[in-house]
């Protein structure tokens, strides 16, 4: 690639596709109510023919590992988890790694605050490149305004303060004027960067000084506040903004945060010269048609959310049923998992690289709309958060990584992001853990299988914290023992004289195949075809043998918001399918 770069997004993480429809379980099949899906539970699983054993895995990590506990260990060193004192893959960690990808090859429903956290999500987009980017947000905020040979932009937002009663949870605005002033000089100073200049007390007076921009000469002063009309605002526009986690300074509702810019207690009391009054901050808001608040704040040309919530965009036929999912891993108070996890113990003492800061983790971004949501249209005409009938991406999965690849940060310091050192197990170690499972039908365990063996006879995924920088890869080979109870209860002890663990080792394609009849029966037409699709993305994502192609590490660079040279962030580049990274369609 070296230093010209195409348009093609890079990024250590791609997608898998949603199904079309929810592939439903045996479990609780056309129940109505929460008892009738109980009885429907029992009912299956007490039926004749039920198994139960246990899988035990050899896990091999390819890369070094880190699972952590997020508590300091002493000289700024995360802890490894290691109840013991010897590092261990916790069992909880090894289900849900497992649980995630059984979703994808089950076609299991993706739930909000099971599978992603469902809201809304925030931007800004005045100076973006695609022109229906921007005007999606000019059509909301601003007007475009001729001072003779100057186009200029006015806010659509009215000024006011935002405040909290006393005695009260809820949030107000109070109307306010507000002018534009010239900085002194002609330039924004340094030091008046998100912060509030309060004017005397009862006043009604604050200058707002927003974001740093080097051509920018003017703040915003509100002046002249209504404190009788108080405009109360939803409590969901409230969390919205709160859920803005992308949102840089000017933070109104916080006052812990450094960049908090208002008044609390006996300061807010005195500003606004009334006693019910605890919390005050200058802020910008917008009212829709029928005269409520439909967001707010800092700035004249402050982020504002979409319309459309994630969840709009999980695009999924039959969510509501119970999937494969739910009828063994367990849902919620109805019913309990029939799989147990134990913790992955080592074979000896795990050796361990020696503690280092990691590099910053990237963390993606959906606002990013260009990467989180599928892009049939194409660059010329990027869908956003509020594009009908547009999909997101899938199941988010990380790349696999060279096991070389460094993951220590250049810097020997702590970061705002990362303020431990962390010393990850080395690549080459194993562990071991057990997978106990309890009256499951022949294809629950298929399916269970049909995970473990996703690359011919073990699994390939990741682990742990750092897998956009390279650590958390793992190999997973299975063992299948299925226990036989009434072998157990008609003799004590085995021919050699042992205790009678009435358990034999079975091979799994038995069970396997037992599964793929039930896809084969439940999944016609396009529906298959989606299936098989999806399946593809998931085996290439997590094939390990892609480490191997040239240039790999530059196929999946994460790309930089920041970058002068690299553009491709700031245009849009789409995020390619994951079959169409490193060409190895399969």
């Amino acid at each position: 690639m070296g230093k010209d770069f195409d348009q093609t997004a890079t990024a250590p993480y791609n997608f898998v596709s949603l199904p079309k429809e929810v592939l439903a379980s045996p479990v609780a099949c056309g129940a109505e109510d929460g008892e009738e899906r109980i009885r429907s539970y029992r009912e299956h699983v007490l039926a004749k023919g039920r198994l139960s054993g246990h899988i035990d895995l050899e896990i091999r990590t390819l890369t070094p590992v880190f699972v952590g506990t997020g508590a300091d260990a002493g000289e700024d060193v995360e802890a490894f988890f290691a109840p013991a004192g010897v590092p261990v893959l916790p069992g909880s960690s090894v289900r849900g790694m497992i649980k995630n990808i059984f979703k994808i090859v089950t076609c299991g429903a993706m739930r909000a605050d099971e599978d992603y956290y469902d809201r809304t999500l925030y931007f800004r987009t005045m100076a973006d490149k695609k022109p229906h980017i921007r005007e999606l947000y000019k059509t909301e905020m601003a007007t475009i305004v001729q001072y003779g040979t100057k186009t200029i932009s006015e806010t659509k937002a009215s000024a006011g303060y935002l405040i909290r009663q006393s005695g009260e949870a809820g949030y107000y605005i109070c109307p306010s004027a507000f002018r534009i002033m010239d900085y002194a000089g002609g330039r924004q100073p340094r030091s008046e960067v998100h912060t509030v200049s309060w004017g005397a007390p009862g006043s009604g007076r604050a200058d707002s000084h927003t974001g740093l921009m080097s051509s920018k000469s003017t703040y915003i002063r509100h002046y002249d506040p209504d404190w009788e009309h108080r405009i109360p605002v939803p409590d969901k526009v409230v969390q919205a903004y709160r859920d803005d986690v992308s949102r840089k300074g000017g933070e109104l509702l916080d006052e812990k945060v450094k960049e908090f810019c208002g008044k609390v207690k006996e300061a807010a009391k005195e500003f606004t010269n009334r006693d019910d009054i605890r919390h005050v901050a200058p802020c910008f808001y917008k009212l829709d048609k029928n005269g409520n608040v439909a967001h707010f704040g800092f700035g004249r040309f402050y982020r504002i959310a979409y319309q459309k919530s994630i969840s709009d965009h999980v695009i999924v036929e039959g969510l509501e049923k119970t999937d494969y999912a739910d009828a063994i891993f367990g849902c919620k108070e109805l019913w309990a998992s029939r799989l147990s996890f134990s913790d992955a113990l080592p074979d000896g003492t795990p050796k361990t690289d020696t503690p280092a800061f990691p590099k910053i983790l990237s963390t993606p971004k959906p606002t990013a709309v260009q990467l989180y949501l599928e892009q049939k249209n194409g660059a010329g005409r990027i869908a956003h958060w509020d594009s009908e009938g547009v999909p997101i991406r899938g199941y988010k999965l990380y790349w696999h990584q060279k096991k070389d690849t460094d993951w220590r940060s250049e810097k020997d310091e702590p970061t705002t992001q990362t303020k431990l050192k962390i010393s990850p197990v080395k690549d080459g170690s194993v562990f071991r853990s057990t997978i106990l499972f309890e009256r499951l039908s022949e294809d629950e365990l298929g399916a269970l299988l049909k995970v473990l063996c996703l690359h011919g006879n073990h699994l390939c995924c990741k682990i742990g914290k750092g897998k956009s920088i390279g650590l958390g890869s793992i190999q997973v080979k299975p063992t299948l023992f299925i226990t036989d109870a009434g072998d157990s209860c008609r003799t004590a002890f085995d021919d050699d004289g042992g205790w009678n663990a009435a358990e034999r080792a079975e091979e799994m394609k038995h069970y396997i195949d037992a599964f793929e009849r039930v896809l084969g029966e439940k999944l016609q037409g396009s529906v298959r075809g989606r299936y098989d699709k999806l399946m593809k993305e998931l085996r290439h994502i997590l094939d390990w043998e892609n480490t191997k192609i040239d240039r790999w590490g530059e196929k999946i660079a994460q790309m930089s918001a920041t970058d002068t040279v690299d553009k491709r962030f700031k245009d849009r580049a789409i995020l390619p399918t994951a079959l169409e990274v490193g060409k190895r369609k399969k």
